[in-house]
């Protein structure tokens, strides 16, 4: 629910020939609206019109650029901004889930693998942007289809503890038959660290030792991403 006054109309004037934001959203053609606007209806939605508002825009367009980026925003970043009022910080996170689940619904049931740009949208909405990092294991049945994706340690801003044998146990109790690897950079650089090339081989090791098998590693950064499979790192 907005905060403003009741009854205020929240529609934008047209601007040229530029088609009004609003019915841009609502005949499918939001795609064409940049983020400034995005975030600028945003934050009208959930505060209303007015010059707090105006001012929360400016702050939050400055601050984060894309709406994305926005929504992959921490609640301590988010509190520590003026104006900022009670609804915004949930109404962030109802929409980041939502991407979330929307890029999952998406990925293909039947192979995950099988079309890897869904699988590295779901990916990104769910790493890109996390302040530390965090180790994840996709869980694949017969097929490569999904079974269970599960966070399996959070760590600081630069290494994540993974035990191995928690990967393998966790394996074998979902009747997994392959696994894909994943962890984000908080620095924005996917590049492969030392440790993390000794901590994939370790649990490929220990997966090969009962049967699954370690189909991939991605590591996420800010827009950028690697493949342990496609370095011949696996």
């Amino acid at each position: 629910m907005a905060e403003g006054s009741e009854g205020e109309s929240l529609t934008f004037p047209e601007a040229g020939s530029v088609q009004e934001p609003w019915v841009a959203l609502l005949t499918g053609r939001g795609r064409h609206l940049d983020d400034a606007t995005l975030i600028r209806l945003f934050v009208l939605v959930v505060a209303g019109k007015g010059e707090r508002s105006e001012r929360l825009s400016a702050i939050l367009q400055a601050r984060y650029g894309t709406f994305s980026a926005l929504l992959c925003a921490s609640d301590d970043e988010l509190r520590g901004i003026r104006d900022i009022g009670q609804h915004l910080i949930p109404m962030v996170r109802v929409l980041h889930e939502a991407a979330v689940r929307y890029t999952r619904a998406r990925m293909d049931a039947a192979d995950v693998l099988g079309d890897e740009a869904s699988l590295l949208d779901y990916l990104t909405a769910r790493l890109a942007r996390e302040p530390v990092e965090q180790f994840r294991v996709l869980f694949l049945g017969e097929g490569r289809r999904l079974i269970a994706d599960e966070a399996q340690a959070r760590g600081t801003v630069n290494h994540t503890p993974v035990y191995p044998r928690e990967v393998a146990r966790r394996a074998m109790e979902l009747g997994a038959a392959s696994v894909v690897l994943v962890h984000n950079h908080p620095s924005g650089d996917p590049t492969p660290s030392e440790a993390d090339l000794v901590m994939t081989r370790q649990i490929q090791a220990g997966l090969a030792a009962i049967g699954i098998e370690t189909a991939d590693h991605f590591i996420i950064g800010n827009g950028r991403h690697i493949s342990f499979r496609a370095l011949d790192l696996l």
